[in-house]
């Protein structure tokens, strides 16, 4: 195992579209991990999603609760015997689309079926959000 440099982690987060986000919640709950899909621009060093609540769900609950989150990506580079992974944590905030626009274009490019906000029903409401990055680091595990 060794640790990736910076720009290696940027590699990771500009060519996947598909992470883990940890949202930390009210004191003494579990975290909440769930899949998403996710864009990262690294002109702007901007990492954004879309998503989906509903004012009654538990992502709701846990993003008013806390913004601290954790978030993963991994990649197999090389099948059966590379992979690397990058862990984010930072701050979850509500922002406009104009603002993350770059990083959302990359998270359509990234993911074999960007999220449509227009398509999503109407019990819930589709919002971006920006990780405000406060450390990173990543890993890369070679069997053999």
């Amino acid at each position: 195992m060794r640790e990736l440099r910076d720009e290696a982690v940027v590699d990771v987060l500009t060519d996947n579209g598909i992470g883990v986000l940890a949202l930390s919640g009210p004191t003494g709950a579990a975290p909440y991990p769930f899949p998403v899909a996710f864009g990262y621009d690294p002109a702007t060093d901007s990492l954004a999603f879309h998503l989906s609540e509903s004012d009654d769900s538990q992502k709701h609950r846990y993003l008013t609760a806390d913004a601290t989150v954790g978030f993963m990506v991994y990649e197999e580079t090389e099948p059966k015997s590379v992979w690397r992974s990058v862990v984010v944590t930072g701050e979850l905030v509500e922002t406009t689309y104009g603002e993350v626009e770059p990083a959302l274009a990359s998270l359509a490019s990234n993911t074999q079926f960007a999220p449509n906000p227009v398509s999503w029903d109407d019990t819930s409401t589709t919002t971006p959000y920006e990780l405000r990055i406060d450390d990173w680091y990543g890993r890369e595990f070679r069997v053999g």
